[in-house]
């Protein structure tokens, strides 16, 4: 697809959240890849803070050497008087800076846009990306924002339908824009030595934040029930989470069924260790997604090579099925303790089983979550919408 018409187009990307959680890490990302194609893309850097909070995509946005914008307030949560400084605030940008798109990816980002833009001579085209496996509600703020959007790039197959349905949205106007993750260097060092593993443990690791949501108790029960039939499997706990539920949701529970010697708990990790740690997994284990749906941890375990077990909440069992003949990155259970722990032992006792999930799942990864493949389709989008005036059709 030509990219007619993006020639000193500046794009304005805007993130409602000052947090380093949910599709932060995604967004700025996919701005960052844009950037590399050429594009003259902003992000929008929030001036809200809660006391005492630390400004983390402040953070990223530096170490992604990304230009920023601030004067924005850009809260998370709905508040008409932020609300309303925000559109002002905004109007006088673009009228001032001329962006020519604005690129959206939370709800109160997507609504300040859209009503932003509502009195301006020459409105810029607005996109908005999901992150969730199901269409947004149909709330009066989402149909206010998406009835004034160009396009929606969505992660499944079955949110384009419900945007699609739920918005009146043309099906040209929703794009499939599946979920991506960076390139992994699989060769390296691993943390098995520090954490007193040796060649003979079979390795499941799981990355999750420590939270009652996100089903512990079934972790427990299918950790007791593989190291009752395989004494020589470990579990590796990768995530943190406050004392109280640490506490209550993790050393308790360990102790009372006795896996003390059969679990690592080395906590939240950040690179290059975190990569180090995926690296000393034979399997990867994932319950209940957290803030962010599209399950980025699953992401980067399978560009590690590493097979999946994990239930079939959200998109997982989309990002589990099998796309090439032959070749299936994991499996999606039922939340029952003994078949996901049978689905663990098949795995951890099958030398070719677990190789040949494994070639799957980085297949899966390199070929369908490409990140430079998701920024030359979003590169493209841009172009069409820019070329054709941009407004939606």
């Amino acid at each position: 697809m030509t990219t007619r018409g993006l020639d000193g187009a500046r794009i304005l990307h805007l993130f409602a959240n000052y947090k380093w959680t949910g599709p932060a890490d995604p967004a700025i990302r996919a701005a960052a890849r844009l950037r590399d194609l050429g594009l003259d893309v902003t992000f929008t850097k929030a001036g809200f803070v809660h006391p005492g909070g630390q400004h983390h995509i402040a953070e990223q946005l530096e170490r992604w050497r990304l230009p920023t914008l601030e004067g924005l307030e850009l809260r998370k949560h709905f508040r008409v008087s932020s609300l309303l400084r925000d559109v002002r605030a905004l109007r006088r940008i673009l009228e001032r800076e001329r962006f020519a798109l604005l690129h959206c990816h939370l709800p109160a980002d997507h609504l300040l846009a859209t009503v932003a833009c509502r009195r301006l001579a020459s409105p810029p085209p607005v996109v908005r990306t999901l992150y969730e496996p199901a269409a947004p509600p149909r709330g009066w703020r989402e149909r206010y924002a998406f009835a004034r959007t160009a396009a929606v790039l969505a992660p499944t197959a079955s949110c384009v339908r419900g945007v699609i349905e739920r918005f009146a949205l043309r099906p040209a106007q929703v794009l499939l824009q599946e979920p991506v993750t960076e390139p992994r260097e699989r060769q390296g060092g691993d943390l098995r030595a520090r954490w007193g593993l040796g060649p003979q443990h079979k390795v499941v690791g799981i990355t999750a934040r420590i939270q009652p949501h996100r089903r512990f108790e079934l972790l427990w029960a299918v950790a007791r029930r593989v190291v009752d039939a395989m004494p020589e499997a470990r579990f590796v706990l990768l995530g943190r989470g406050n004392a109280e539920d640490t506490a209550q949701l993790v050393t308790a529970p360990i102790a009372r069924l006795g896996l003390q010697q059969h679990v690592v708990l080395p906590g939240y990790q950040r690179e290059p260790d975190y990569s180090a740690a995926l690296r000393s997994l034979d399997a990867f284990l994932f319950l209940v997604p957290g803030s962010d749906g599209t399950c980025r941890a699953v992401c980067e375990a399978m560009a590690f090579a590493l097979p999946v077990v994990a239930t079939q909440r959200g998109i997982l069992p989309e990002l589990l099925a099998e796309r090439r003949a032959g070749e299936k990155p994991g499996v999606a259970c039922v939340e029952d303790e003994a078949v996901m722990a049978a689905a663990l032992l098949r795995l951890l006792g099958d030398d070719a089983l677990r190789r040949a999930w494994g070639h799957a799942a980085l297949q899966r990864a390199s070929l369908d979550m490409d990140p430079v493949r998701a920024a030359m389709r979003t590169r493209d989008l841009y172009a069409e919408l820019l070329g054709r005036g941009g407004a939606r059709p």
